[in-house]
């Protein structure tokens, strides 16, 4: 009984309201989310082709919070809508494996891209529905300004399972958070089939994770290490397009630290699947990311790394320099210049030379700036 407590407070609550009360405390409890990003990429030598194109990416929606409701603590309903009109400047110009932008994508998509119910009770979070599985596993929070998507989801994950919960598509899962700040246990079971998330998902395979994350202070600066693991499981019929029943790990370690007057922060991250099954065996990367680095300006972003992937079958690896600055240009408005090196494209290409210019824009914080309550 003591189980079904929250929802019993929760009828009550809204027993006691006048109906005007109660509507104003509910529509409250919404949060609205849109955001765009356009960019061009432009490969100005090696690879394929030289030659340029366009992304354009808009996601959407809203966060509903029942404790602000004035329903129950911990209750959150996520709701995005997703539409990319991509470019592919990979499949074009430069013809890598890693990707040169996380915007671009193999397929323009306009779907549902996120729904799920998400609950917190004390240290443990649960989360069902629609959801994308990148969001909670494999992230690397100092690694998140640079563009190439190695460093968003390691290839030996994204590479290997091209069907599987992660940008641009989600799929049916569940998943659970136990523990804090310094130490937090995830595991989740996910469709392996987000391309078709509600087509027999019960029988189109599984993508099963678990990630250990631990995170304290080390000398003048604090650290987070995480360790996981992904099982992929498949039907033979279906290996070719969503990726075999494989397994694989990953890892990663950051570190973040105060230094000249400077907010620095650098990682380490990699990650092997090295059954034969698998194009992507090995992974490593690495890097910098630099803020406050001019007077003034705190939400200027400089960051520089490297990502390298072993190709099966191919005679070189492929690896990836990029150095990347953010600047504020308004409220909610952001530019982003970014130029790539990639050595080796697709493991067998001539050195390319890529440039991306990326404008990014909070539609609700730019809405705000100008006076409108939302």
């Amino acid at each position: 009984m003591r189980g079904y407590g929250w929802v019993l407070s929760w009828v009550l609550f809204y027993a006691t309201l006048s109906p005007a009360a109660a509507a104003a405390s509910f529509w409250g409890a919404f949060t609205p989310h849109a955001h765009f990003e356009g960019e061009f990429v432009g490969n100005f030598a090696g690879g394929l082709a030289r030659g340029g194109t366009g992304t354009a990416y808009f996601e959407g929606g809203f966060d509903w919070d029942s404790e602000v409701a004035g329903a129950y603590p911990g209750g959150k309903v996520v709701a995005r809508y997703l539409a990319v009109d991509t470019g592919q400047p990979d499949q074009l110009y430069v013809g890598d494996a890693q990707g040169v932008s996380n915007l671009t994508t193999d397929y323009n998509i306009s779907r549902l891209y996120k729904l799920y119910y998400r609950q917190s009770l004390g240290s443990f979070t649960a989360r069902v529905g629609l959801l994308n599985a990148n969001d909670y596993f494999d992230t690397v929070d100092t690694a998140s300004y640079l563009l190439c998507p190695s460093y968003g989801i390691f290839p030996v994950w994204s590479s290997n399972l091209p069907g599987s919960s992660t940008y641009p598509f989600s799929s049916l899962g569940a998943m659970v958070a136990i523990g804090g700040d310094h130490h937090l246990l995830e595991a989740g079971v996910f469709g392996a089939d987000a391309m078709h998330p509600y087509r027999r998902p019960l029988t189109h395979g599984a993508l099963m994770l678990l990630q250990y994350t631990q995170a304290g202070t080390l000398g003048a600066g604090d650290y987070t290490v995480k360790l996981g693991a992904f099982r992929n499981r498949q039907t033979a019929a279906l290996a070719a397009q969503l990726g075999p029943q494989t397994s694989g790990f990953f890892g990663a370690t950051e570190y973040r630290f105060h230094a000249l007057g400077l907010d620095w922060g650098a990682f380490l991250v990699g990650g092997g699947a090295p059954k034969s099954v698998n194009a992507v065996p090995w992974y490593a990367g690495g890097g910098l990311r630099l803020k406050h680095w001019f007077p003034g300006r705190p939400e200027d972003v400089l960051s520089a790394g490297f990502s390298r992937v072993s190709l099966r079958g191919l005679p070189h690896a492929e690896t990836n320099y990029e150095l990347t600055g953010i600047f504020a240009i308004g409220p909610g408005v952001t530019l982003q210049p970014d130029m790539q090196v990639i050595v080796h494209p697709g493991g067998k290409l001539p050195t390319a030379l890529v440039g991306i210019l990326r404008l990014d824009i909070d539609l609700v914080s730019l809405v705000k700036s100008q006076g409108v309550a939302l």
